[in-house]
């Protein structure tokens, strides 16, 4: 598995010229990172495919969809 520099994934996706959409394992650091960043985050429940149930983070510019959509 490729290590991930996640300090400079996030250093470049501020300078994205539109939306984008992350996902990652709910984590502590990266949750900081993001607010650094001044990405909004959302935590979605999901299955990996064992059937387990985890927490995933959604990261982007704007995640008002994804909170619609829990609100429904």
């Amino acid at each position: 598995m490729a290590e991930i520099n996640h300090e400079e994934l996030f250093r470049i996706a501020a300078h994205f010229a539109g939306d984008f959409l992350m996902t990652y394992d709910h984590e502590g650091e990266l949750q900081e990172l993001a607010e650094q960043y001044g990405f909004e985050t959302e935590l979605v429940a999901m299955k990996n495919a064992h059937h387990a149930e985890m927490t995933e983070m959604l990261i982007g510019r704007n995640l008002d969809w994804a909170r619609q959509t829990r609100t429904v």
